[in-house]
C-alpha cells in the first residue's frame, strides 16, 4: 500500500514529534511533560530539515558519481 505524499509527510512529522517527546520524557533523568513538549516543537523541524538536506546531498553525490562513471566509460571506449 502506498500513501499519498502529503499524508506520508504528515505521518513523518507526527511520528518524529512523538518520538522526540517520549525520549525527552522517559530518558534516564527525565523531564516534565511541558518542557518535553516544547523541546519537541523545536527539535522536530530541525530534524526534518537535516534529513531533507542529507537526502539532497546524497542525491547530488549519486548523480555526480553516475556522470563520472559515464565519462570513464566514454573515455575507455575511445
Amino acid at each position: 500500500m502506498t500513501l499519498p505524499k502529503p499524508l506520508k509527510n504528515a505521518l513523518i512529522v507526527v511520528l518524529t514529534y512523538v518520538c522526540v517527546v517520549l525520549i525527552m520524557r522517559y530518558r534516564r533523568d527525565g523531564m516534565d511533560w511541558g518542557p518535553a513538549l516544547l523541546i519537541g516543537l523545536l527539535v522536530t523541524p530541525l530534524a526534518l530539515l537535516l534529513s531533507a538536506g542529507r537526502d539532497r546531498l546524497m542525491g547530488k553525490a549519486a548523480r555526480a558519481g553516475e556522470r563520472m562513471r559515464a565519462r570513464r566509460r566514454g573515455e575507455a571506449a575511445e
